[in-house]
């Protein structure tokens, strides 16, 4: 039997799932310490994907392509960078879709990647350089 205590309950569970979600999606602020243009590079060990250069941009933790092309469809690239380096990304260019993990540093990122599209999987590394000024400490 439902009562109006449950519901409560229910409602009180799903707020703190919705706060709990919201704050380990949040970028720490010494995640900062990342924030600047990069140049990433991504090379292909399985499949026939190639070699794939991205311009990022990083942004209080947050990751964002700038530039950056695949079998002629822009690449877009969104994820995040925690204070201590760790980073999570997710990329589409058209119909493929990809996914990495790696690690930033403030000089340099590296990683791998996997990815699905019309003509397959592939799989491989990434690793990425700053191309521009860091951005000054708050």
């Amino acid at each position: 039997m439902r009562t109006p205590m449950n519901g409560y309950r229910m409602c009180a569970l799903a707020l703190s799932a919705a706060a709990f979600a919201i704050l380990c999606s949040t970028p720490p602020a010494n995640a900062a310490s990342f924030d600047g243009s990069w140049n990433m590079f991504m090379v292909t060990t399985n499949g026939h994907c190639g070699t794939i250069k991205v311009g990022l941009a990083i942004s209080g933790g947050k990751i964002a392509s700038t530039s950056g092309k695949f079998v002629m469809r822009p690449i877009h690239i969104a994820g995040l960078v925690s204070g201590s380096g760790q980073a999570r990304m997710n990329g589409v260019a058209g119909p493929r879709k990809a996914e990495g993990i790696g690690r930033f540093t403030r000089a340099k990122g590296y990683g791998k990647w996997n990815g699905t599209g019309p003509s397959g999987v592939c799989s491989g590394v990434w690793s990425a350089v700053r191309s521009g000024p860091q951005v000054a400490k708050r």
